[in-house]
């Protein structure tokens, strides 16, 4: 994505790490400007105003239209400890587990409590190689060593360097399948 921005010098630095974090390009002919109030919106253009006041709500606004920062990353914060938080990049994880109000998610080995609730991280992450296979499990495709073909139209699945196994349950076997393009 791209915008235009047209704003005094001050806040052009801020505004300018501001949407490089969100992943939008600086650029001067793109149709779309962000301009500071008292600024001028050039012809033929589409122009969001703003000002100093109203920051926050165009933060939210970018955030919003690029998907947002949290998104962006690739990275969870995970509780192993009481007082100790874990970061992890998506791709150490393994698999979400879902044990009553509770959701942790598992790496090779370690299991971390998430304050994610299992549906939350369902939506958040199919994008980036999760997919819900039950009720209790959203696995990272990646992470799967071999599917197994189970009576009761069930799938198992197999981890790479571990010894658990994840079942795929019967209501989510289409969507699994279509996912694998099976």
């Amino acid at each position: 994505m791209e915008l235009d921005l047209i704003c005094s010098e001050n806040l052009k630095i801020m505004l300018e790490e501001i949407l490089t974090n969100r992943k939008i390009k600086i650029n001067e002919n793109a149709d779309v400007c962000l301009i500071e109030k008292g600024f001028d919106l050039k012809s033929g253009k589409i122009g969001v105003y703003f000002d100093i006041e109203t920051i926050n709500i165009l933060i939210g606004y970018l955030d919003s239209i690029s998907g947002s920062k949290e998104e962006a990353k690739n990275i969870i914060t995970g509780r192993c400890d009481e007082d100790e938080l874990k970061v992890l990049n998506y791709n150490e994880i393994y698999y979400f587990e879902a044990m009553g109000n509770e959701v942790f998610c598992m790496t090779k080995d370690k299991k971390y409590k998430v304050k994610e609730k299992l549906y939350e991280l369902e939506e958040r992450l199919e994008a980036k190689g999760f997919i819900r296979v039950s009720k209790c499990f959203v696995v990272n495709i990646v992470k799967v060593d071999r599917i197994i073909s189970w009576f009761n139209s069930k799938l198992i699945l197999k981890l790479i360097d571990m010894d658990e196994e994840v079942y795929v349950t019967r209501k989510y076997l289409n969507n699994f399948k279509q996912y694998l393009g099976l």
